[in-house]
């Protein structure tokens, strides 16, 4: 907690160390840490509704057809995939779920998607959180969202692969344009 928050939660705080007064301080702290997560996650999720009906998300997928396909997916993946890799998966899977009902993606894209998900989704978030929890500076947090997004890129990139890999050798056709 910074010194500011500690000195703004010791006004609400009987002086005698008392587990009332311990308790209070805790969830105040709970609290003020809850809202210091808000003001990250709301406007990200702003962005991402402002940016969501607008054609931006079908010339990425266009731009990043090539690559999709050889993880597996199609350009309709796009939009879960940017929302799942910055805002977290539960967010992703809100937007893959009519996706999927619309049938725009077929079962083996859906299974590409949720495992690329799995493995690499939350960066910004999530490097936004470890800022919040106590990075020293922006070097730091830079450092750590560049070590997190490749080793999560990294990893995913090699999941699916793998699944690719087996499909192939246990002759199921991999998922689209792989062949």
């Amino acid at each position: 907690m910074t010194p500011g928050g500690a000195a703004f939660l010791a006004a609400f705080i009987p002086e005698g160390g008392s587990f009332g007064g311990a308790v209070l301080g805790a969830a105040l702290s709970g609290v003020l840490f809850s809202l210091k997560i808000a003001l990250i996650l709301v406007p990200a999720l702003i962005l991402y509704e402002v940016l969501a009906p607008l054609p931006l998300f079908e010339r990425w997928g266009r731009a990043l057809g090539p690559w999709l396909s050889r993880l597996g997916m199609s350009p309709p993946c796009t939009a879960p995939l940017v929302a799942g890799f910055f805002l977290g998966i539960i967010y992703g899977a809100g937007i893959i779920i009519p996706i999927a009902e619309e049938k725009k993606i077929g079962p083996e894209e859906l299974h590409s998607l949720g495992l690329f998900l799995c493995t690499c989704h939350a960066i910004i978030e999530d490097t936004l959180l470890f800022a919040l929890a106590g990075a020293a500076g922006p070097g730091e947090v830079a450092g750590r969202m560049l070590l997190l997004a490749g080793l999560r890129l990294l990893l995913a990139l090699t999941v699916l692969g793998g699944r690719q890999a087996l499909l192939r050798r246990s002759g199921k056709k991999p998922s689209i344009a792989l062949d």
